[in-house]
């Protein structure tokens, strides 16, 4: 007997591996023992189809969750009982905290099959998309928090579900395509070649939770090959500590002189110079990042300038524990082809510079959004459209939504990269079943929104994960002169800080261009010179007329604009350096793009996790003139910090 058990979880485990039939996959627990396998709507079809792979022979409980939690959540319960019968159940949530899940009053999931070995049980059901039932989630493009939870006692009816032995949850994407089942046909192509990244031996430091580690690496001389996917190879043991990976290309810069000296990325004296010459961003990975692989007609150039030597690896990693002992090897893996394919991608970053002059987050807020604005005077230096087809969305944590709006000719087109339900610990690209394209003109909006309720004191810009940040990185195609381009816009520093309570020259920001949380200074009500992380801890007293003020003035106050497209200027003329422009306000959106009706639309009932429709931005032309004559002040410094972020020298 126990031969034919193992001979029938193989079965299983072959059967849920290989599953043709459907077309996204996911597992849910760390030992593999829910996974689950489902088929968004297709062919005109609003149902979705689900299959739950279990290891028990008792009740399997699936939840759609805005927050990982039980309170509210879409839950269906399913089992095969004692007669072989089988039983599904749809419930939710009680409305505040955990406990037993009551019944719908509308029964919204169907059951398709289910069966049950020695094992493991089976159960596929299906629902629509949105019910149109308010105790039910709607499905959307958005990441959806599945809670999972089985028990190995098999109810008598449907009153009689005991409380689960096992429970979970997991960040998925419902609905985009999943990239990661082609990796199969990747390893089995013999023209695929890898090439690891590695850093070694990295000591996490015990005196602070943040460390940005960055090292200098030489390429190998090899022909131009095309990055076909990418996966990251986390040490064993250290998932909760490795939090993103960005490869930067350094140009034509010599970087001999840094080889095997790794250090911290960031020193408040620029010590480590590298960070200054390497920008262009040619690889990343975030959290919760799964195997990335490109369509079969794309490929990312890489070795493509035999000038273009070194490479510079930055690893964020995360200790919040301070927990000692901690060392590092993980490392980043690239499968490439020189069989080269017919369409190459670029990367476009379009972002708020990271700060704590130009993100600022009130405590004690349900929501508050930061505005980048990148206008169609930087976008119609582009000769030819691009289509962005993937593309991360990065804040940190306090991060609970994200978008990238296109504005043409004062309307909002339809946009799917974006995320109302943002989960910090599942940052994985963004894979748009159509692409999004961006015309030379477009007026582009990346709007961050913030959820600050757990802290006390001001959220500002900065690189640790306490500290937030706003930045879109979209991949596209056809690939431009560069592979990679920028675009930021940032409000007045100093009219930031005035509506904070503090005095144009009680503010100073340095003349280094390090505009870092240990370099700008205020002088607090004791008249002593203080750093500004330490005047938000303890000395900003945050009022409600004050966040009102600071949220407007993020959306509506005139902003500088950093634009790094090469192409063509007004004239016609060929622009290849970055410029530095104002705009007077807001981008105008005189026409928001509105989801069309659906089924749901005119009944009484909606379903859970209704997206937030976009609010009408006009045109704010007042206050540039100060605008300009307060920027201009230090505008060297600012244009320092600029360029030693985002200014690329990658060909």
């Amino acid at each position: 007997m126990p031969t034919v058990a193992c001979v029938l979880l193989a079965l299983f485990t072959v059967s849920f591996a290989q599953r043709p039939d459907f077309t996204h996959h996911a597992v849910l627990d760390p030992n593999g023992n829910f996974q689950l396998n489902w088929n968004p709507t297709a062919n005109g079809s609003d149902y979705f189809t689900f299959e739950c792979v279990v290891a028990t022979r008792g009740w399997i409980g699936l939840g759609f969750s805005s927050n990982g939690a039980m309170a509210a959540a879409d839950m269906v319960i399913a089992w095969v009982d004692a007669s072989g019968n089988l039983q599904i159940s749809d419930r939710h949530g009680p409305a505040q905290g955990n406990g037993y899940p009551p019944v719908d009053s509308k029964q919204d999931y169907e059951l398709v099959s289910g069966r049950k070995n020695n094992t493991h049980t089976i159960i596929t059901f299906r629902r629509k998309q949105d019910t149109c039932d308010p105790q039910d989630w709607k499905i959307t493009s958005d990441t959806t928090r599945l809670i999972w939870a089985y028990n190995d006692q098999v109810p008598t009816s449907a009153d009689d579900i005991s409380k689960h032995t096992e429970r979970g949850v997991k960040s998925v994407q419902l609905v985009n395509p999943q990239t990661k089942d082609g990796m199969s046909a990747i390893l089995a192509d013999p023209s695929t070649v890898t090439y690891d990244f590695r850093l070694t031996s990295v000591t996490l430091p015990t005196e602070k939770r943040t460390l940005y580690w960055c090292e200098i690496m030489e390429l190998p001389k090899w022909n131009k090959h095309h990055i076909i996917a990418n996966r990251m190879l986390v040490q064993k043991g250290n998932e909760r500590y490795v939090h993103h990976l960005v490869m930067y290309g350094c140009g034509e810069e010599d970087m001999s002189e840094h080889l095997g000296k790794p250090a911290a990325c960031f020193d408040d004296m620029g010590v480590f110079n590298p960070m200054h010459k390497c920008s262009s961003y040619r690889a990343i990975w975030a959290v919760g990042g799964e195997d990335f692989v490109y369509p079969s007609n794309m490929g990312a150039p890489f070795f493509e300038d035999p000038k273009q030597r070194f490479v510079l690896l930055e690893m964020h990693y995360d200790n919040p524990d301070l927990k000692p002992g901690i060392t590092d090897n993980s490392a980043f893996r690239l499968y490439l082809t020189e069989k080269l394919r017919p369409v190459e991608t670029g990367r476009i970053t379009i972002g708020l510079p990271v700060s704590p002059v130009w993100i600022t987050i009130p405590p004690k807020q349900q929501r508050f959004t930061t505005y980048v604005y990148c206008p169609g005077k930087c976008t119609s230096r582009m000769t030819e459209p691009i289509n962005v087809f993937t593309g991360l969305l990065h804040t940190h944590l306090l991060g609970v939504a994200m978008r990238v709006r296109v504005i043409r000719n004062g309307e909002e087109i339809k946009s799917d990269m974006r995320d109302d339900h943002y989960d910090f610990n599942y940052q994985t690209p963004v894979y748009l079943s159509k692409p999004l394209v961006i015309m030379p003109g477009d007026d582009i909006i990346v709007e961050c929104t913030y959820g600050s309720m757990d802290r006390d004191t001001m959220a500002y810009g900065g690189y640790g994960s306490d500290n937030e940040m706003c930045l879109a990185l979209l991949e596209y195609y056809p690939k431009r002169n560069l592979t990679s381009e920028n675009c930021m816009s940032f409000v007045d520093p100093k009219n930031l800080t005035e509506i904070l309570g503090l005095k144009k020259d009680q503010v100073s920001l340095g003349s280094d261009g390090v505009l870092s949380e240990n370099v700008v200074t205020v002088m607090n009500k004791n008249q002593q010179n203080v750093t500004i992380a330490d005047w938000y801890k303890n000395d900003l007293k945050v009022t409600n007329e004050m966040v009102t003020k600071l949220q407007n003035y993020m959306k509506n106050s005139p902003q500088a604009v950093f634009c790094n497209l090469q192409g063509k200027d007004d004239e016609g003329g060929n622009v290849t350096d970055v410029t530095f422009f104002q705009i007077d306000g807001p981008i105008e959106n005189n026409r928001p793009y509105v989801e069309p009706p659906t089924v749901c639309s005119a009944s009484t009932g909606s379903s859970l996790a209704a997206t937030t429709q976009p609010t009408q931005t006009t045109t704010n032309h007042g206050a540039s003139k100060v605008f300009s004559e307060v920027v201009h002040e230090y505008i060297d410094v600012i244009r320092k910090f600029i360029l030693s972020r985002v200014e690329s020298s990658d060909g």
